[in-house]
């Protein structure tokens, strides 16, 4: 499903920061399926916010590359997604039940 080379190497970023096993998608019932599962490492909260914010961030590259005709490197896409997802959980950060997505995060 996540078949470009560049959404390739971010889902692999992905991957690693969230330290747990993950399938490969044969289509979006699959991928969401496993977006709404939890494992200690990455609970489903986590999860979707991730899936969101790497969602948008390819389709916006994706158009600025159709548009505007720029191409930004995979790893500086995957930054960009860190920081969105730092940025939510940060908001959330008084929130009891999202105190430790921080450290599960960023381990």
């Amino acid at each position: 499903m996540l078949s470009c080379p560049c959404s390739l190497t971010i889902w692999s970023e992905i991957i690693h920061r969230l330290c747990c096993v993950v399938p490969t998608f044969r289509d979006w019932a699959e991928l969401m399926l496993w977006a709404s599962s939890s494992c200690s490492t990455a609970p489903s909260v986590l999860r979707m916010r991730v899936l969101q914010t790497l969602v948008y961030t390819i389709w916006q590259q994706r158009n600025n590359m159709l548009f505007n005709h720029t191409i930004s490197l995979p790893l500086v896409a995957f930054k960009d997604i860190n920081d969105q997802v730092v940025s939510s959980i940060y908001e959330l950060r008084t929130s009891k039940k999202f105190r430790a997505f921080m450290q599960l995060w960023l381990i």
